[in-house]
């Protein structure tokens, strides 16, 4: 797989996506996909082995920054990733009650949410965790609007309880929508390595209509970046 390039446009479902794939008429029909409440929060897959954690920098033996591999696999496009965040798995845990830190970035690198009532919907699953977002991307072409599609995501302890994690999971699917987005999924496994630092795996999975699949190359930066950004707005 090759290194992912930083802060890349992705998951931009977006008016490319729709020219590619011809017309919105016979192609981009919203249709719902499965997600199976016995998946929970468990992670997709274990992350490649060519993923290493960040190696000590200077003074900081474990930086805040993820490594990350990406690349056509198992016949969609995968990204995986291995970092670190300043902040204690309860902090971390915490950060991912709020959907804010799990958007997907898919129009201009930045998320856009369907303006609908009560967008994020907040617990749709019986998890700790539990919330669904529906997300608008602009076709481009007149008359059709925005293209939208929905993510639910899930998350709660792996090990240990609610009230005392000792491993964490989140994992988020495409449940809902245009149809040129076969595959959008994601996972992610956190564990505290020392006091105040937490490690994260994660993986992202995805297949759709696109004009360069590699725009998803940065899913887990960008994700990874939402996390990052959250925290430094707690206490």
């Amino acid at each position: 797989m090759a290194q992912a390039r930083s802060r890349s446009h992705a998951l931009r479902i977006a008016a490319t996506l729709l020219v590619v794939a011809g017309s919105l008429v016979g192609c981009g029909k919203n249709v719902a996909d499965g997600f199976p409440l016995e998946v929970g929060f468990q992670p997709l897959e274990s992350v490649a082995t060519s993923v290493t954690f960040p190696p000590a920098a200077g003074n900081e033996t474990y930086p805040q920054v993820i490594n990350v591999v990406a690349g056509p696999q198992g016949g969609h496009y995968t990204s995986y990733g291995r970092g670190y965040l300043h902040a204690s798995l309860a902090q971390v845990y915490q950060a991912l009650h709020d959907p804010a830190a799990s958007y997907i970035h898919n129009y201009n690198n930045a998320p856009r949410l369907d303006d609908v009532p009560g967008n994020p919907f907040m617990g749709e699953e019986p998890f700790p965790v539990s919330f669904r977002v529906r997300y608008a991307s602009p076709t481009g072409i007149p008359g059709y609007g925005d293209a939208k599609f929905d993510v639910t995501y899930r998350a709660g302890p792996l090990d240990g309880t609610d009230a005392a994690p000792v491993k964490i999971g989140e994992r988020y699917q495409k449940t809902w929508g245009i149809q040129n987005i076969e595959v959008m999924s994601g996972s992610l496994v956190a564990s505290e390595v020392a006091p105040g630092v937490t490690a994260v795996e994660m993986v992202a999975w995805l297949k759709a209509t696109t004009q360069d699949q590699s725009d998803c190359d940065g899913t887990v930066r960008d994700l990874y970046g939402d996390i990052v950004a959250k925290l430094a707005t707690m206490p």
